[in-house]
């Protein structure tokens, strides 16, 4: 199973989400928007099964609009996915983090909102 969360605000595309299970939604005033962002997010949690994941994370990837990204995590692994990129690595790595933050802000995501999670699913 992965489990994930992406902003409504991100997407060009929100037919992504029949790929996923919605399991919660929430809108949140953000207090680290940056000027062209809205104040008010709204945030969807979502799962899926395991197999699918590489499926769904390329789909989110071809969903979403440049400058922002979704995240989700199955047992062993953490998916990150940009417009037209997705960062895929074993949970505790480092260097792929590192690598997918630097990429984060390359793409014009401020520091301040590169925060996605490693949890356990």
């Amino acid at each position: 199973m992965f489990k994930g969360l992406l902003l409504l605000e991100s997407l060009k595309d929100g037919g992504v989400l029949d790929l996923v299970k919605v399991t919660k939604t929430e809108v949140w005033d953000v207090g680290n928007a940056v000027d062209w962002q809205p104040e008010r997010w709204t945030a969807v949690s979502f799962e899926g099964e395991s197999n699918r994941a590489d499926k769904v994370a390329e789909a989110i990837s071809r969903a979403i609009k440049p400058a922002w990204y979704a995240n989700f995590s199955t047992g062993t692994h953490v998916y990150v996915m940009f417009e037209d990129k997705v960062f895929r690595y074993v949970k505790g790595d480092a260097q792929a983090r590192a690598e997918a933050q630097s990429y984060a802000i390359s793409v014009g995501i401020a520091e301040s909102q590169i925060d996605w999670g490693e949890s356990d699913v």
